[in-house]
C-alpha cells in the first residue's frame, strides 16, 4: 500500500496536468502542503489519492521504462468502455485510430530511447465507437542517477478544439474578403468575435459581441475583469480558469456559460476560442454565440422528452409512426422494449406481424391493410408471441395526420396490457374466492359462540351477524346504525358509549365489558372488543367487533372475589400474622397485620430485607435454619425476637410448610408468626422459679441426705465403737482373752457390712429410670438445650458452633431427661473455658456411626480435665461449689436409655464430652 501510495503522489508531482486535491478547501493547495499536514494513515492517504486520480477528467497512465502501460485510470477506461486488463502491456494499441497508430508508436519508441517528452495528437475510439483528437503527452521519471524508472502520461480529449481550429481557420480564410458580410451574420445570428493578446488581454470585441454582453460597442475591448465581473456568480471560477490554462497553453475550447447583463438579464452564451496561428503565438481569437433561445428551447424540450418517456414507462404505452406508402416506421424506446426489438434495428411491416400471435394475425393484417387503403383509423386488442412462448396482450390505437403533402401517414400509440388483462383474470378469481370465503365467513360468524359486528369509520353499524339479533330480538332495521345500543344496560350505556366515541376518535382498539339484555329481558355480561381496519395511508377505513358472553365467568368472578375478601378478613382478623414466600424465599403477601405491627410497607421491606427486623443475637441462627428450610424443603420452626413498630423486641414463633404442586415442586411457601412474648415471660419466670426451687430442694436434699446418712450410719458406727473398745479390753487383760477378741472384731466387720449396704441404697438415690421414651430429633433437643443455657446471661457471649455430619436418624428416648443430660454438658463447657486463656468457644458435633448409634460431642477449649474417669463418681467435682453429682446423674440418665457417656482431653486445649445413643429402630 505504501509503494501504491508513493506512485500515486509521484503521478501528481511528475503529471503534465494540474490535478486539485478533491478534499482541498481553499485555492493554491497542492499535494506538498497535503503531505506535510497530513493526519490520516496511509491507507486513508492513497484511497484519496486514488480518488483523485479516478475523479480526473483527465485520461491518466503510467508505463513501465520499456513503454508498456501498467495504469490506467478509471477515466481511462470509462473513456474506451474496456476493463482495464484489456489495456495493459501494449493492448491499449487497439483503441488508438489506425491512421494515426504509426505515427503515435514512432513518437513514443523514440521518446522511450531518448528519454525526452512526448506530446503528440492521436484519434481515440470512444466507448460509443466514435474517434475523438486526444492529445497525448508522457513525461519520464528518472532516479537519483538520472535512469528513466518510470513514464507518467496523460490523454485530453480536443476533439471540440480541433473542430474549433477547423472552423476557426475557415472563417479567418474568409474574413479577409467578407468582413462586412461577416459583421452582418453577426448581427443576425447574435455572433460577436473576439481576440486576446496575454500580454493585453482583449484586445478586440465585435460591435455585436458587446450586444450580446448588454455593452456599449467602444473602440477598447473590455479588460478581463470587467469581462469576468458580467459572468454569472456560478460560472466565474471556471471561466477565469479556463482563462489562466488559455494564457499557459495552445488549446481550444467550446463551453457554454452564463452571463448577466448590466440590466440584470441572464443569458446562455457559447464561447469557442483557439489559438490565432500555429507559430506558437499564445494570441487568441475565437466567438461568442448568444445561444439563450436555443438553450431554453433545448432544455424545455428535453424536459418534455423526458416527461413523454417516463410516462410511456410508467404506464406501457409507445408511440409510433408509420407512413405504408413508404414502408418507414418510427418507434419510441417504449415501442420498442414492448415488441422486444433492439432499437438499432430498422422495423419493418414483416417484423411486426412476425411478432402478432397466429390466431390474431389475419385479424390485424386486415386492419393494416385496411387502414393503408381507406386511411381509416385503428383501435383494437391482440396478442404478441415472443420465441420463448411468452404471451403479451396490447392494444393498438392508430390515427391518420393531415399532412401538405397526399402520402398517408399515421400517428398511434401501442399500451402494453398484459398486466392489465392478467390482473382482470386474476380479478374474476379472486371476486369467485371472495365470494366463496364470504359464504364461509358469514357461516363461520354464524357458529362461533359470539357475536359479530361491523361498522362504517364514524361508528355506524352497518353489519351485525344473526345470532345478535336473536340474542336481542332486535330486527335488523332496528340494530343498524347506532340502533343496537339500546340493548345496553342502564348502568352501563354512558360509560360504554364515551368509551366507545374515544376509540373513535382516536383510532386505537376498545376493550370493555358491559349488560346486554336479550330477547327475554334479562341482562347479561359481555366483553365487547373492536379494532380498527386501516388503508395503506393509516386511514381507519373500517371498525370489526365482537361480543363475548362472559356472564358465568363474571358470576365465578364476583364468588371469588366475596370469597377472597371473607379470606381476607379472616387472614386480618386471626390473632396471628401470616406471609407468603416465593420458593426463592422472596416474600410474595405481607399480612396487613404484620406490617402495621412492624410499622413499614411492603416496599420498604423488599428494600430493607426482613433480617434486619430480627434481634441480632437470634439473626445468624434464624438465618441458618430458614435457609435450610428453603434448599431442603422441610418444615420451618423457630422461636426468635422480632422487633415492632416501637422498637421493642418480643418473642415469636414463625412456623411455615411448602405448597407443592403435581410433580412435588414447591409452589409458594405458607407461614404465620405468633406473637409468644407473653408466654415467653411466662416460661422465663417459671424457669427462674424453678431454678430457684431446684436449688432449695438441692439444698434440703443435701440436707435431709446428710441428716439421713447420719442417721443411717451412727448406729452400725456406734456398733462398731463398742465393740472395738472391747476388743481392747479383752486384749488388755491377764491373760489376754483371745477367744472374746475374736468375737469383738466379727461383731465389727458385720456392722461395717452393715454400713456398706447402707452407702448402696444412698448411692441408688442418685440413679433413676427414664418415665416415657418416644422417637425424637437430636437436633430439636440440642436447640431447645442451648435455648435453655442462652437464657443466663452470662453463657450468652460465649462462641458455640453446629457441625452436623449428614442426615442424623431419630432417637427414643426420655426428652426432659435426655435435654438435662446436654444442658448439664453444655454448662459443664462454657464454665470449663472460664480459666483458659483462649476465646471461649464451643462446638457442637453430631454423627452417626456404622453402629447405627448417634454421637452428639460438647467440645471446649477450656482447661481440660485431670481425670476422665473419676469426674462420673458421685459427689466428685472440679467447681468452687460444685456438689459432684451432675455427671453421675448425666451418666446413669444415658446408660438407663441404653446408651454411653464418656470424657476425652482433646489434643490442643480442652476436653470432649461424648454421648452415644442408639438410633429409633423404626428406622
Amino acid at each position: 500500500m505504501a509503494i501504491l501510495n508513493w506512485r500515486y503522489q509521484t503521478w501528481l508531482l511528475k503529471s503534465p496536468i494540474f490535478i486539485v486535491p478533491l478534499w482541498a478547501d481553499c485555492s493554491g493547495c497542492t499535494i506538498g502542503t497535503m503531505e506535510a499536514a497530513e493526519p490520516s494513515s496511509v491507507d486513508d492517504q492513497t484511497l484519496r489519492l486514488r480518488q483523485i486520480l479516478d475523479s480526473s477528467p483527465a485520461l491518466i497512465h503510467t508505463g513501465t521504462p520499456d513503454g508498456s502501460l501498467d495504469f490506467f485510470n478509471r477515466t481511462w477506461c470509462k473513456f474506451v468502455g474496456k476493463p482495464v486488463e484489456e489495456l495493459y502491456g501494449w493492448e491499449w494499441i487497439s483503441c488508438v485510430h489506425p491512421d494515426d497508430i504509426g505515427v503515435l508508436l514512432e513518437k513514443w519508441r523514440e521518446s522511450i530511447a531518448t528519454g525526452n517528452p512526448l506530446e503528440t495528437e492521436a484519434r481515440v475510439r470512444r466507448a460509443d465507437g466514435e474517434f475523438c483528437w486526444m492529445l497525448h503527452q508522457k513525461i519520464a521519471q528518472r532516479d537519483a542517477d538520472g535512469t528513466i524508472i518510470q513514464w507518467h502520461g496523460t490523454s485530453l480529449n480536443i476533439e471540440a478544439r480541433k473542430q474549433a481550429e477547423d472552423s476557426l481557420r475557415k472563417s479567418v480564410d474568409e474574413l479577409q474578403t467578407n468582413k462586412y458580410l461577416l459583421a452582418e451574420a453577426q448581427r443576425l445570428g447574435q455572433l460577436g468575435s473576439w481576440s486576446f493578446d496575454p500580454a493585453k488581454g482583449f484586445d478586440h470585441w465585435s460591435p455585436e459581441l458587446f450586444q450580446i454582453h448588454g455593452l456599449e460597442p467602444t473602440p477598447e475591448a473590455p479588460t478581463s475583469e470587467v469581462y469576468l465581473a458580467l459572468v454569472h456568480p456560478e460560472d466565474r471560477e471556471f471561466m477565469a480558469s479556463t482563462m489562466d490554462q488559455m494564457l499557459r497553453e495552445a488549446f481550444g475550447f467550446d463551453v457554454t456559460k452564463r452571463i448577466v447583463r448590466p440590466d440584470g438579464q441572464l443569458r446562455y452564451v457559447r464561447c469557442v476560442g483557439s489559438a490565432a496561428s500555429k507559430t506558437g503565438s499564445l494570441k487568441r481569437i475565437g466567438v461568442g454565440v448568444d445561444v439563450t433561445e436555443h438553450e431554453l428551447l433545448t432544455r424545455e424540450l428535453r424536459r418534455r422528452e423526458a416527461y413523454l418517456a417516463e410516462a410511456q414507462r410508467l404506464s406501457h404505452t409507445g408511440s409510433f409512426g408509420w407512413r405504408p406508402g413508404s414502408g418507414e416506421h418510427v418507434w419510441s424506446d417504449e415501442t420498442y422494449r414492448i415488441f422486444e426489438y433492439d432499437p438499432a434495428t430498422t422495423v419493418t411491416l414483416d417484423m411486426i406481424v412476425e411478432r402478432v400471435h397466429p390466431e390474431d394475425r389475419n385479424l390485424v393484417l386486415e386492419l393494416i391493410e385496411r387502414a393503408s387503403t381507406s386511411g381509416g383509423a385503428i383501435d383494437c386488442e391482440y396478442r404478441l408471441l415472443f420465441p420463448d412462448d411468452r404471451v403479451k396482450y396490447v392494444r393498438v390505437l392508430t390515427r391518420p395526420l393531415r399532412t401538405v403533402s397526399d402520402d398517408l401517414e399515421f400517428a398511434g400509440a401501442v399500451i402494453d396490457i398484459t398486466e392489465a388483462i392478467r390482473a382482470i383474470n386474476e380479478a374474476k378469481r379472486a371476486e369467485e374466492k371472495i365470494r366463496l370465503s364470504e359464504r364461509e365467513l358469514r357461516t363461520l360468524v354464524e357458529a362461533i359462540p359470539a357475536y359479530v359486528g361491523t361498522a362504517l369509520p364514524d361508528g355506524t353499524v352497518d353489519f351485525l351477524s344473526q345470532s345478535w339479533l336473536d340474542y336481542s330480538g332486535q330486527t335488523r332495521e332496528e340494530a343498524m346504525g347506532w340502533g343496537w345500543a339500546g340493548a345496553i344496560h342502564p348502568d352501563d350505556v354512558d360509560r360504554q358509549m364515551a368509551n366507545w366515541r374515544t376509540a373513535l376518535a382516536a383510532g386505537e382498539p376498545l376493550e370493555q365489558e358491559g349488560r346486554f339484555r336479550n330477547v327475554d329481558g334479562i341482562y347479561r355480561w359481555f366483553l365487547n372488543r373492536n379494532i380498527p381496519l386501516r388503508d395503506e395511508d393509516g386511514s381507519v377505513i373500517k371498525w370489526y367487533g365482537i361480543l363475548f358472553d362472559i356472564n358465568a365467568l363474571k358470576e365465578t368472578e364476583s364468588a371469588l372475589q366475596t370469597r377472597e375478601h371473607q379470606l381476607i378478613g379472616i387472614i386480618e382478623t386471626i390473632p396471628s400474622m401470616l406471609w407468603s414466600l416465593w420458593p426463592s424465599g422472596e416474600p410474595n403477601h405481607l399480612s396487613q397485620r404484620l406490617l402495621e405491627y412492624l410499622g413499614v410497607s411492603s416496599e420498604e421491606l423488599a428494600h430493607r430485607g426482613w433480617p434486619s427486623l430480627i434481634h441480632p443475637d437470634d439473626r445468624g441462627e434464624l438465618t441458618k435454619v430458614f435457609g435450610h428450610a428453603i434448599e431442603t424443603g422441610e418444615s420451618f420452626s423457630a422461636i426468635h425476637r422480632l422487633r415492632r413498630a416501637d422498637g421493642e423486641y418480643r418473642w415469636h414463633h414463625a412456623m411455615a410448610e411448602p405448597l407443592r404442586g403435581p410433580q412435588g415442586k414447591i409452589i409458594e411457601w405458607y407461614g404465620l408468626s405468633i406473637d409468644i412474648d407473653g408466654r415467653k415471660r411466662a416460661e422465663d419466670h417459671l424457669r427462674d422459679t424453678r431454678i430457684k426451687l431446684g436449688r432449695a430442694s438441692r439444698i434440703a436434699t443435701v440436707a435431709e441426705l446428710s441428716a439421713s446418712i447420719a442417721h443411717e450410719l451412727n448406729q452400725p458406727l456406734m456398733a462398731v465403737l463398742g465393740n472395738a473398745q472391747a476388743a481392747k479390753r479383752w486384749l488388755a487383760a491377764t491373760p489376754p482373752d483371745l477367744s472374746e477378741t475374736n468375737s469383738s472384731i466379727e461383731r465389727i466387720l458385720r456392722d461395717i457390712r452393715l454400713a456398706d449396704e447402707t452407702m448402696q441404697r444412698i448411692r441408688a438415690l442418685f440413679k433413676s429410670e427414664p418415665y416415657e421414651k418416644n422417637d425424637e430429633n437430636v437436633l430439636d433437643i440440642l436447640r431447645e438445650s442451648l435455648r435453655f443455657v442462652h437464657e443466663d446471661p452470662k453463657k450468652r457471649k460465649v462462641r458455640i458452633e453446629w457441625s452436623i455430619e449428614g442426615s442424623l436418624p431419630p432417637i427414643c428416648v426420655d426428652r426432659i431427661q435426655t435435654q438435662q443430660v446436654f444442658i448439664n454438658l453444655i454448662s459443664n463447657a462454657i464454665e470449663a473455658t472460664d480459666g483458659s486463656a483462649n476465646t471461649a468457644k464451643i462446638l457442637l458435633r453430631a454423627f452417626v456411626t456404622q453402629e447405627h448409634e448417634v454421637i452428639v460431642q460438647v467440645i471446649d477449649n477450656g482447661t481440660g480435665l485431670e481425670d476422665t474417669e473419676k469426674i462420673f463418681d458421685a459427689f466428685m467435682t472440679t467447681k468452687e461449689k460444685g456438689m459432684g453429682i451432675g455427671l453421675a446423674v448425666s451418666r446413669s440418665i444415658v446408660e438407663a436409655h441404653g446408651g454411653r457417656l464418656w470424657a476425652e482431653n482433646n489434643p490442643d486445649h480442652g476436653a470432649t464430652l461424648n454421648v452415644a445413643l442408639p438410633a429409633s429402630s423404626k428406622t
